[in-house]
């Protein structure tokens, strides 16, 4: 009865009583008025739903009459009336159909116009609770009175097809939550297959579907192809395996389940080369025939674990063009095309006449909701960026989509003292991202992070030394090295440039220099970004004078700390900051 129900609800009016009767509205009708079949039925409403009145046409035709629907709170088999209209808190909508004079809960509705049946409004808060409905069928030059008689005691009288009852019966969200779904699962090895189940206390009929989900917290990368079957269930369960292959965010299983306790079990395999990703089984519970947003009760397991190779963060870029709109491009971690398309961060940047990331443009953690400037965004890139009057202002990396950086905050005026800002990373290895300044004397200063997001984003500034006016270009924040250190890169007027390695200390953050190569003064830009190639060593990209992009893959050597290059593209001149 439900699937014929749903059915008709969908389609709606007469064309759906009709079809669901097998029969057409038109001249291909055949069946005659005195051959007419009308039934009820039962339906399990959730809070918070609209389930509508009407019979449902098993034969015959309806063409010229009408209905009477009568509703109640008790069963329609006392007198005519008893308990007429719905608790207090429903709403009736009665969609073109009259409500007699005097009469509570009564509906004469055209069959000839669709949509013309009355619904209830069930409350979002709704107690379990039934209401009560019978039908009476009218035909064209009926006595009215005596149908509305026969559908307000439909359930006294003997089974017609003229006439009949239904139920709207409501369920509370906490009837709903006593149908449970408890979850056995462990991680899957690296090319071994381990066995999973749910186990189901079922108080009510429904529907179980199971889907995953990728865990908060970690880097999305997809573990690769994962099989998903022997699938088993005991009796009174029968289910549907609708992928050969785990999806995330997608229904895997789909279970139809009667009461009582049950388990349903299935085998994940694992690939040999697998990634390693965090996982949660989700299951949905749905009682309900009429539902409501988010009236499905929804239990997640505790995260297992796909072991494999750890997954490497991201890393891309940012540049600003000349109208003063800033661009990312995220990272693919392919070394051929380390970039994909370009994304707009946003206008107006053209007031600033510096800008620098502290570390990196660094993939985020993955999270369904919005992530705030906190903890969890240290180190992603954020960014410092300088106007015309000397003030500083921050920009605090935040996992919000489409807005990668959070409204500025003021540092402080008096930068225009510095003819370089440089992002650090964190050079003392604190937690917190650093910033370097050089003066126009040439000495460089430290301003060590604070770690901040309400207070001050620098402590007191620290010199480093003098003598770094013979550098064109500073660039630094990532680990080039791979001793777990912020180094630093300097060129100088001749085109050479020189890796100063990082220390950790927070005094003297860098060794003495040494030679990485001459010819760099081709390039206006240089940038360090991170892991570009997905290998764990920290790559540079570097712009030449015809707007080309070069990527030099990292070595992680504390001499050689370079490959030779690869041309990115070409179009990069549009962009007068890359960073």
């Amino acid at each position: 009865m439900r699937k014929r129900m749903r059915r008709a609800a969908a389609m709606g009016g007469v064309a759906g009583l009709l079809a669901v009767a097998g029969v057409t509205a038109g001249a291909g009708v055949a069946a005659a008025e005195d051959d007419l079949k009308m039934s009820g039925y039962d339906a399990v409403a959730a809070p918070g739903s609209v389930p509508r009145f009407y019979p449902i046409v098993e034969s015959g035709t309806t063409f010229w009459g009408k209905v009477v629907i009568a509703v109640g709170r008790k069963p329609l088999t006392g007198p005519a009336g008893d308990g007429a209209g719905v608790p207090q808190g429903y709403r009736i909508q009665n969609y073109g159909c009259d409500q007699p004079a005097g009469l509570v809960g009564v509906y004469v509705c055209d069959l000839q116009v669709a949509y013309t049946y009355p619904d209830v409004v069930v409350p979002k808060d709704a107690k379990d609770t039934t209401l009560y409905w019978g039908f009476s069928y009218l035909p064209r030059g009926g006595d009215l009175a005596a149908a509305i008689e026969a559908a307000r005691t439909a359930g006294a009288r003997p089974a017609e097809g003229a006439s009949g009852t239904g139920r709207v019966i409501v369920k509370s969200a906490a009837s709903a939550a006593l149908n449970t779904v408890a979850f056995d699962v462990s991680d899957v090895p690296t090319g071994g297959t381990v066995r999973q189940q749910l186990r189901v206390h079922a108080v009510d009929a429904g529907r179980v579907t199971l889907s995953f989900k990728v865990a908060e917290g970690q880097l999305w990368g997809w573990p690769g192809k994962m099989p998903l079957g022997n699938l088993t269930t005991d009796p009174g369960v029968s289910c549907s395996n609708l992928s050969e292959q785990l999806h995330v965010d997608a229904m895997n299983l789909d279970c139809r389940v009667e009461p009582g306790d049950h388990t349903i079990g299935y085998e994940l395999t694992a690939a040999v080369n697998q990634k390693a990703l965090r996982l949660q089984a989700r299951s949905r519970f749905d009682i309900y025939d009429v539902h409501a947003p988010d009236s499905d009760v929804v239990q997640s397991s505790a995260p297992f674990t796909a072991l494999g190779e750890a997954t490497l963060p991201h890393h891309g870029l940012l540049a600003r063009d000349t109208s003063g709109r800033v661009w990312g491009y995220y990272g693919t971690r392919r070394a051929s095309a380390p970039f994909s398309s370009r994304y707009e961060v946003g206008p107006g940047w053209q007031t600033y006449n510096t800008i620098t990331a502290l570390s990196p443009n660094r993939q985020s953690p993955y999270y369904r909701a919005d992530v705030k400037p906190s903890a969890v965004t240290r180190g992603l890139g954020d960014l410092v960026a300088r106007d015309a009057s000397g003030t500083l202002w921050y920009y605090d990396r935040q996992i919000v989509d489409e807005k990668p950086y959070a409204a500025r905050v003021k540092v402080g005026s008096g930068w225009n003292a510095y003819d370089q800002l440089a992002g650090a990373g964190d050079v003392d290895r604190d937690g917190y991202v650093d910033l370097l300044a050089r003066d126009k004397a040439g000495v460089l200063w430290l301003y060590k992070g604070t770690g901040s997001f309400t207070g001050a984003r620098f402590k007191t500034r620290v010199r480093i030394g003098g003598g770094w006016g013979a550098y064109g270009r500073l660039a630094g924040g990532s680990d080039v090295t791979g001793d777990g250190r912020a180094d630093l890169l300097a060129r100088d007027a001749a085109g050479v440039l020189w890796l100063y390695r990082g220390t950790g200390s927070g005094t003297a953050p860098f060794a003495g220099r040494t030679r990485v190569g001459a010819g760099w003064n081709a390039y206006d830009q240089i940038v360090v970004a991170g892991d570009l190639t997905d290998d764990g060593k920290a790559d540079t990209v570097a712009r030449d004078a015809a707007g080309v992009l070069w990527l030099y893959k990292g070595t992680g050597s504390g001499t050689a700390p370079f490959a030779g290059r690869t041309r990115v593209g070409a179009g990069w001149n549009t962009y007068n900051r890359v960073f």
